[in-house]
């Protein structure tokens, strides 16, 4: 399998900053089509004309790419009024700025965590609806696909109601399937099956089941095989973003991820 071939088609994770002030050239030269992560900091640190700068610098290289909006101290359904606010306001200039990059998505996360919203589910989920029935209005006004990415959800219910309840085209699910391992007490097959039919984007990194490790394919005890056994099964071809967290793990990844379409060609240049 062609390495290059596949750095076409996906994308590897990157913070704004990292790419501005030290990873671009690589990039650049490496050929590799950026996630492109931001946070609180990031946001209030860079002008709007930094972003359109660095867009113009990716689209004329003909790279293509993928958001990550801001989740850090961030929920959809707070019970904090303020709380919400901010969420939604971060979100939506994330959304903003995804439209200067002509992103393929938005991934977002939930901010539910049972050990916080146990007590309050029913009123975190009012809440969350609300928040993405305002940002999904945004979404569709700048045709960008919002995907909802799992992390600390226990099961794959609280996705399931939302998708229950507000129904946009461009809303997804975002697979992370490090997250899964390690926070999840559900298996990755209850996943697909209660959610494949949203599933637009999967985040690929390696874990040992304990940390969120971020290693890359191949290094942990994720099995890998039985999600692209399923994603070639049932005709999935999703977007695919490589998180590794170090540097050193990507060729690796990138690797792991080649042998994996030999054997599953879920993406059609390679079937």
């Amino acid at each position: 399998m062609d390495i290059e071939r596949i750095k076409q088609q996906v994308f590897v994770c990157c913070p704004f900053d990292l790419l501005v002030n030290k990873h671009l050239p690589c990039l650049l030269k490496g050929r590799i089509n950026p996630e492109i992560g931001l946070n609180g900091e990031i946001l209030d640190q860079f002008q709007r004309s930094k972003f359109k700068k660095v867009a113009r610098i990716l689209k004329k290289e003909g790279l293509i790419c993928t958001v990550h909006a801001p989740y850090s101290d961030l929920s959809l359904g707070a019970i904090d009024p303020k709380v919400r606010r901010i969420t939604v306001e971060r979100i939506r200039r994330a959304l903003d700025l995804a439209s200067l990059f002509e992103a393929k998505s938005v991934v977002c996360h939930t901010g539910f965590d049972y050990k916080h919203y146990f007590n309050s589910v029913d009123i975190w989920m009012k809440n969350a609806v609300e928040s993405l029935i305002t940002l999904l209005e945004c979404a569709s006004k700048l045709n960008i696909p919002v995907m909802l990415e799992n992390v600390y959800e226990l099961d794959s219910e609280i996705h399931k109601d939302i998708f229950r309840k507000v129904k946009s085209p461009l809303l997804g699910f975002c697979l992370d399937v490090g997250h899964q391992n390690v926070f999840s007490k559900t298996s990755l097959d209850k996943w697909l099956k209660a959610l494949g039919d949203r599933l637009g984007q999967i985040h690929l990194h390696d874990n040992m089941g304990v940390h969120d490790d971020h290693l890359a394919i191949g290094e942990g005890v994720l099995d890998f095989d039985s999600l692209f056994s399923w994603l070639y099964g049932h005709g999935k071809t999703p977007i695919l973003t490589l998180e590794p967290h170090e540097e050193s793990a990507l060729m690796p990844t990138l690797k792991g991820l080649a042998r994996l379409l030999n054997t599953y060609p879920i993406i059609s240049d390679y079937a």
